[in-house]
């Protein structure tokens, strides 16, 4: 079945909500954090991925599916691109499958990057070149892979040896303005005798050599205007959902417990983030594990964006789908992916 058309009859039976409460004619609302009182409207225009996502989906500012491509792969990465097409990373572990594809407009398949058997990757992110970056996993060791425009691989980087779980080693990685890569670590690695610890964002240079350890991350570290970097930190560190660290790795800012509980909100997983121009960001809430941040009987909503100060300006109920939503792109905002403008 041709994808829109399939988005169009999930739509008709997927009640899809952003509403803090049910039968409002404005669903998308904002809260004061711990108030509970309305104060203004907030919408976005919306890209999700992620594990157990259903696909890569597209939502209107009222939460209303308006295109999805249906799969039970491992999407953990995807993007819209400024032409309207869409790419995202594609990984199913059991069946030793792991690519890359990228659709037109029209969401009609461009081409797909296979990777060869017995490699895993999970990312896809869009480089000055027209490109994109991967982070390959491998028996062979740990690789910043960038492709070209066409699928085709362009230049690898060996970062770190192998680890045993290669299905569990980088997520999401990143590519800065300074030509540096960026990558968090979900389990141990061994780079030149030295160990990279799991539940640490590392960077290293043009040529794979390690120039900087954080003190944590663990799903994806974002490279911030300021040259801050912005880290998500899977079931929490030290409390922290969020962190933002200093040039010289100082916590800036930090989405704690302690800030989930006064909004009366409980988080599982911390996946995807976004800072977005205004200086809010958007913070993914997948349910996965046994520990959770937060009010331990608060709402977890799919997805939510704070200010500064910690208030809570929109969110996705759970009640909108069953999906997890652990990558998203919020579309409404100025920026150009391929020249760092995007910051997720």
């Amino acid at each position: 079945m041709n994808p829109v058309k399939l988005a169009s009859t999930i739509c008709s039976v997927v009640v899809l909500c952003c509403a803090a409460a049910r039968g409002s004619e404005r669903p998308n609302i904002l809260l004061q954090q711990g108030s509970g009182a309305l104060a203004a409207d907030v919408t976005h225009r919306f890209f999700t991925c992620g594990w157990s996502s259903g696909g890569p989906t597209l939502y209107d500012e009222q939460c209303q599916m308006v295109w999805n491509s249906p799969t039970k792969a491992e999407v953990s990465d995807g993007w819209v691109l400024p032409d309207g097409s869409v790419v995202y990373s594609y990984s199913m572990r059991k069946e030793g499958v792991s690519s890359v594809i990228r659709l037109d407009a029209e969401k009609n398949k461009m081409w797909e990057y296979r990777l060869p058997e017995g490699r895993d990757n999970h990312s896809c992110q869009p480089l000055p070149h027209g490109g994109f970056l991967l982070g390959e996993c491998a028996e062979d060791g740990l690789w910043m892979l960038e492709l070209d425009a066409d699928g085709k691989e362009l230049k690898r980087v060996k970062v770190a040896d192998a680890v045993n779980d290669i299905h569990h080693a980088f997520r999401m990685v990143r590519k800065t303005p300074e030509g540096t890569y960026l990558g968090t670590l979900m389990k141990s690695a061994q780079a030149e005798g030295q160990e990279l610890k799991a539940k640490h964002a590392y960077e290293w240079d043009s040529t794979g050599k390690l120039i900087r350890t954080f003190p944590s991350g663990f799903f994806v570290a974002v490279r911030l205007p300021d040259g801050n970097t912005l880290v998500s930190e899977g079931g929490g560190v030290d409390g922290r959902g969020v962190t933002e660290y200093d040039a010289d790795g100082n916590v800036v800012w930090a989405l704690t417990s302690d800030d989930l509980k006064a909004a009366g909100l409980r988080v599982g997983m911390v996946c995807g983030i976004q800072r977005l121009p205004n200086g809010n960001t958007i913070v993914s809430n997948v349910k996965h594990g046994k520990h959770f941040l937060g009010a331990p009987d608060g709402e977890m909503p799919k997805v939510f964006e704070v200010t500064p100060d910690k208030k809570v300006v929109w969110k996705v109920l759970a009640e909108t789908v069953s999906m997890n939503m652990g990558g998203i792109q919020v579309l409404d905002v100025k920026g150009n992916p391929f020249r760092f403008e995007v910051h997720r």
